[in-house]
């Protein structure tokens, strides 16, 4: 339930030792939080919806983990805070900051959308409205993006197309 009236600003902390992806994603891919992460979440303002397992938080929102880094307007957590199942984020723009392994290199992806989705069991992102990824100095832009984060595997579309930049290897 909402709290009216005065906003309540919080600072979470919690290690988040049941916060690990599926198996799904490729063995040699960092694909998530590791079992021993410790995720900090701050926002101005949170509450738990009238439907179980469903909290909001409003205003600057963060989520901060070891190869993790978020930031909205507003996110909601579906599934227990400890155990996530689905966080959508939306601001202007939301931000998303993923570090993943690959072939024992380190690539950091991030995106900016008008709305971002994580979905945990199938380690994707769906991001809509003026939306961009960015990995290894190259960007592609469009209206949604669909990227899975385990393997690697990115989809764009929408309105005005796909513009993409790539920049050249030294």
């Amino acid at each position: 339930m909402r709290r009216t009236g005065n906003s309540i600003r919080i600072f979470i902390l919690i290690a988040w030792p049941a916060f690990a992806f599926p198996e799904l994603a490729s063995a040699e891919r960092l694909s998530g939080f590791s079992s021993g992460d410790t995720v900090t979440i701050r926002s101005a303002e949170a509450w738990e919806d009238e439907e179980a397992h469903i909290i909001h938080f409003g205003g600057n929102f963060e989520l901060r983990a070891s190869d993790w880094y978020l930031s909205a307007d507003l996110a909601t957590l579906y599934g227990k805070l400890d155990d996530p199942e689905t966080v959508v984020l939306t601001g202007t723009p939301a931000f998303i900051l993923v570090n993943t392994e690959y072939h024992g290199n380190i690539q950091t992806v991030t995106g900016e959308a008008e709305r971002i989705v994580y979905f945990r069991d199938t380690n994707t992102l769906r991001m809509e409205g003026a939306a961009s990824l960015t990995r290894d100095e190259n960007t592609m832009y469009g209206g949604e993006i669909e990227y899975d984060i385990g393997e690697d595997r990115i989809r764009a579309g929408g309105d005005e197309g796909v513009r993409i930049k790539v920049m050249p290897e030294n």
